[in-house]
């Protein structure tokens, strides 16, 4: 089976709906992943013989998030500075985001012990560096509109509060959220944070 982990964020805030819109116009993936998230770490396979053992790999990717981001959910805000594009298969549009040291911490810690679990990653140019994709294009004139549209609509820097790390997993027709691994606890800084970045 196949899966990825992702940073999911809070949907009431100013700058996350400006997003869906934008993702709406502008990313014919948009039905097939309609959940915001950034990606962590990039997607991996992984067999389980029982079911006893995926319930096994669930509780010990929790335990080891809880023992980095317990008491930390300030690292929950997340700040995005800018726009980044790269070319593949298809043109990607992305927000970039200011990673915070513990958060990369964590991100190291998940990967080793993936790699520790026998894994296999699939290639990703940006494994090391979490973007959050908008729009993906195949056609140059599309793809020109939406960069100078991202320029206009995400041209200040911004902060978005994450609300947990999941684990999706692949399923024929999108990305399903199979566990939340983490929550954070925004209950104390959600206010100040849209007031701050209305």
């Amino acid at each position: 089976m196949e899966y990825f982990i992702g940073l999911t964020f809070d949907p009431g805030s100013i700058h996350y709906k400006k997003i869906e819109s934008f993702r709406k116009r502008f990313d014919p993936k948009f039905e097939k992943a309609e959940v915001l998230q950034l990606t962590i770490l990039p997607p991996f396979s992984v067999d389980f013989q029982r079911k006893e053992d995926e319930t096994k790999f669930v509780e010990e990717l929790t335990e080891l998030l809880e023992g980095h981001l317990y008491g930390l959910d300030a690292l929950s805000q997340m700040e995005f500075n800018g726009i980044t594009f790269s070319m593949g298969k298809k043109g990607v549009l992305s927000l970039t985001p200011i990673i915070s040291p513990d958060i990369l911490h964590c991100q190291e810690s998940l990967y080793f012990f993936l790699k520790e679990y026998g894994v296999k990653f699939n290639k990703s140019k940006n494994a090391g560096n979490p973007l959050l994709p908008i729009g993906r294009f195949e056609f140059t004139d599309s793809m020109e509109a939406a960069i100078e549209t991202a320029k206009i609509e995400f041209s200040s820097p911004f902060v978005m509060v994450a609300e947990s790390f999941v684990l999706f997993l692949k399923t024929p027709r999108e990305w399903k959220n199979k566990n939340n691994l983490f929550d954070f606890d925004n209950r104390n800084h959600f206010f100040f944070v849209n007031q701050l970045y209305a």
